[in-house]
């Protein structure tokens, strides 16, 4: 290795550990690197990065005291720190996919895993080095969005032939300016001559892009479902089936692939908020909770660190332990909607989340059962003239019908529909208020009592009613086992038919397997074994 050339590329090393940072030292030394920084955490580097410019950042995973080198990265991208001609090496001892596939969506020149010898490093360095260099005029240019000028310096490199090895990386610039400037015409046309030469997932990618542009569903459908069963081209495939399938109002298969996507990367926030929203559209709790609590754990630290984030969360929880029969599990839930609460009063010390926490503190009363004292503390906030927030506006109207405060709820209700006519709030949220408003003005009770409501129509003989309100408590709580067995039990006991017979059997398979799936408390489960009999005969 000959360190007699000297270089004098500006590198700025992240790394806590001393010894790795040791390490990197000599093997850029050894390689002739003199103008090297250090930093040993994300403040310091940001630091650095505001105040001095450099060719090369190598950034470690794990650092202390703060945000990790994830979040460390995302922010230096985000905040334009981190120029296109930049490099940037992703370094980590933690090889876990989530993580892997949360890194390479930030698009990192190059991620190099630890531990690493000099020899892997000094590829990695001087690939990203030959790359920036020849591409500086193109970056230069994409940084300053002369999107036309960068497309012909593109083109002007495409024409040397000298320069072949970097043609894959300037054909994937130029289809990007073309998605850039929205010219989906010649980016079709460009992205489909490509694959006609080679199957590369950019290109692949780039068309998809086009027909969902084009309204070309059925078109895209067939691409993404093929994009599927590619590796590199799989959780792009699944958030546009996610995106297209809520389109087509499919909300269940919407949230099944945002799902899988999440798990395949569950770092990126804005698929995290698109699971959340999903997931309380069906009605799914649970998940909701995951959903809400995961925000909070990733975004912990960085930039995306805000109050809103701790009272979805505490909402959430609210909701998931409305909608469960278990003690323990609503007493675990309680807790952690009192920890985010104190989380916002003791870290975000900002008046204007005062009524929304307020709003949290009576929904806590009524899961706790304390209904009266609920109703007190909503009915001393003051009428709420401009919405600020729809979150917060909801999570109120919400609480004012669980404590029977219905007019003042579907006044509320009313007001956020209005409020949504003219600031258009992204559909997925524009749906799911919609849904709420329908199914809460279709409950005389709050979704605690509906359940409660049922049991004494069914105990009187009051079939059809008892049947339509255990079904109304099915449909805002799918989930909800005990519920599903009130619901069976009625259609199964019932003197005379409470619905078409294609209906009753639906509902009696959907009940059987969510019954069949649960751990029923003793007294259901007792229930249950003597029902299961007579349904069991019944379809012999």
């Amino acid at each position: 290795m000959d360190n007699s050339v000297k270089r004098d590329e500006r590198i700025l090393i992240i790394d806590d550990q001393s010894l790795s940072q040791s390490y990197l030292r000599y093997a850029l030394e050894q390689l002739g690197y003199q103008n090297i920084s250090y930093a040993d955490r994300a403040q310091t580097a940001l630091s650095l990065c505001k105040q001095n410019s450099y060719d090369l950042i190598i950034c470690a995973y794990n650092l202390p005291k703060g945000k990790d080198g994830y979040q460390l990265f995302d922010e230096l991208k985000v905040s334009g720190l981190q120029q296109l001609n930049c490099g940037m090496i992703f370094i980590s001892a933690e090889t876990d996919p989530a993580l892997v596939h949360s890194v390479l969506e930030l698009q990192p020149d190059e991620f190099l895993a630890k531990p690493f010898v000099i020899r892997d490093l000094q590829l990695r360095i001087e690939r990203v080095f030959r790359r920036k260099q020849q591409l500086r005029p193109v970056y230069e240019l994409l940084q300053q969005k002369a999107y036309d000028r960068a497309l012909l310096a593109v083109d002007q490199q495409l024409a040397q032939a000298e320069l072949h090895k970097y043609f894959p990386l300037l054909l994937k610039l130029k289809g990007d300016i073309l998605l850039e400037q929205q010219a989906f015409a010649e980016a079709a046309t460009f992205f489909d001559a490509m694959l006609r030469i080679q199957p590369f997932s950019w290109a692949r990618i780039g068309r998809a892009r086009c027909l969902l542009h084009n309204n070309q569903e059925q078109q895209a459908f067939a691409e993404l479902e093929h994009m599927l069963a590619r590796s590199e081209t799989r959780l792009f495939a699944l958030d546009c089936l996610a995106e297209l399938e809520f389109q087509q109002q499919h909300y269940q298969q919407a949230q099944q692939h945002i799902l899988a996507a999440a798990d395949i990367a569950p770092r990126n926030l804005l698929r995290q908020q698109k699971l959340l929203q999903l997931s309380r559209l069906n009605h799914d709790y649970e998940l909701q909770y995951r959903a809400a609590r995961d925000m909070v754990k990733y975004a912990r630290n960085s930039i995306y660190e805000q109050p809103d984030l701790y009272l979805n969360l505490a909402r959430a929880s609210i909701d998931f332990a409305l909608s469960t029969d278990d003690s323990e599990q609503q007493a675990r839930l309680n807790r952690q909607a009192t920890l985010s609460i104190n989380t916002v009063q003791r870290q975000f010390a900002d008046h204007k989340h005062t009524a929304a926490q307020q709003v949290l503190q009576a929904r806590l009363l009524y899961l706790q059962d304390h209904r009266d004292k609920a109703r007190l503390l909503l009915a001393d906030l003051a009428t709420q003239s401009d919405i600020d927030s729809l979150e917060d506006a909801l999570d109120k109207a919400k609480a004012l019908h669980e404590v029977g405060l219905s007019d003042a709820s579907r006044a509320l209700f009313k007001q956020i529909s209005e409020h949504c006519r003219r600031q258009q709030p992204e559909p997925v949220l524009s749906a799911y208020l919609q849904q709420e408003q329908r199914e809460r003005a279709a409950m005389a009770h709050g979704p605690r009592e509906l359940n409660n409501n049922a049991v004494h129509l069914y105990q009187h003989g009051n079939w059809q009613e008892a049947f339509s309100a255990f079904a109304l408590a099915w449909q805002v709580m799918p989930k909800n086992a005990g519920i599903a067995l009130n619901l069976w039990q009625t259609l199964l006991t019932s003197p005379r038919p409470l619905c078409p017979p294609q209906q009753r059997e639906h509902l009696l398979q959907q009940c059987y397997r969510l019954i069949e799936n649960t751990n029923l408390r003793p007294e259901q489960q007792q229930r249950y074994l003597q029902l299961k009999q007579k349904y069991l005969s019944k379809l012999a």
